[in-house]
């Protein structure tokens, strides 16, 4: 049975309101920053955390519009450079000079532009069936910047759908193989991310994050020049977690890890699991992560026999 400590709540101030996140250890322990997937939030690190070595600071935030985060203004997108920024006001107001990350999907992707950007600033970088924009969006840039402009162009405040319960809002979130078959999520793991992306209202209980998020989630239209430019610059020590049964394509799991040419050091493994197998199986997530560190902290690997 996995370990389980729901973390301190905090916040940091934004223009727009605050993001907020949840602090695990040591004011002084090594500082690790967490980033979650697309509709998650930072309960998604909740079973993982406890398991990690005792000696880690590790601080998940909500990305705006998602959990307890406030969200952007109407009108105004959401995108993962975007994110980076957002990831960028948190460290600042952190103080961290250099840090370790461990991002889930989007948030993995995210840290890996985070760490192409700041290239001194990431020490280890720990992806969780992370992949990159899929290739059909860039091979219609277009129409998908044409498509989301003429929606931003007339969006109007939404009305959320009301729910008599986090337990049954809790089942709309789960996404089983017949809705979603390419990220299931468990009854569980769906409670557990339900209970922090809710709110209580006085018609009953409604999705806290911006409904923008699901509705316009278009990826950040730009070169594929600049993408390989920034990824390039990742000099930070990789460990590529990857779930056994996730059903995220090839092409779109392996284009960002190739450009990341120049990282210290990449390593790849395979943990039980699905697409959330963090949340799903954080025994087996942890025991890799630790095994990861374990190995930076008591080798100088070189550069050429230890990449894939």
């Amino acid at each position: 049975m996995a370990a389980e400590f729901a973390g301190q709540e905090t916040s940091f101030n934004v223009p727009w309101g605050v993001i907020a996140a949840k602090i695990w250890g040591p004011e002084n322990g090594k500082p690790f920053l967490g980033l979650h997937g697309w509709l998650d939030n930072a309960n998604a690190f909740d079973k993982l955390v406890p398991l990690l070595p005792k000696n880690i600071r590790f601080i998940a935030m909500d990305f705006a519009g998602h959990g307890m985060s406030s969200h952007r203004p109407l009108g105004i997108g959401y995108n993962n450079f975007e994110y980076v920024a957002d990831v960028k006001k948190v460290v600042f107001q952190l103080g961290w000079k250099q840090f370790s990350i461990i991002g889930h999907s989007m948030g993995g992707y995210v840290a890996m532009l985070y760490a192409g950007c700041f290239p001194d600033e990431v020490e280890n970088l720990i992806l969780i069936d992370c992949g990159g924009p899929h290739p059909r969006f860039g091979n219609r840039p277009a129409e998908v910047l044409a498509t989301y402009a003429t929606k931003m162009a007339s969006i109007k405040p939404a009305n959320p759908r009301v729910y008599e319960s986090v337990e049954k809002a809790a089942v709309r979130r789960e996404e089983t193989e017949d809705n979603n078959p390419y990220y299931p999520l468990s009854k569980e793991s769906a409670l557990s991310i339900t209970k922090r992306g809710t709110k209580v209202t006085n018609e009953g209980v409604i999705f806290s994050h911006d409904p923008v998020v699901r509705g316009l989630f278009r990826p950040f239209i730009s070169p594929e020049v600049s993408i390989k430019l920034i990824l390039y610059r990742i000099k930070s020590s990789m460990l590529v977690l990857e779930g056994t049964t996730s059903k995220i394509e090839i092409e779109v799991r392996e284009r960002p890890i190739l450009l990341c040419q120049n990282a210290k050091f990449l390593m790849k493994k395979k943990v039980e699991g699905g697409h959330h197998f963090h949340m799903d199986n954080p025994e087996q997530t942890a025991r890799e992560i630790k095994q990861f560190l374990m190995q930076q902290e008591s080798q100088n690997i070189d550069l050429f026999s230890s990449k894939l």
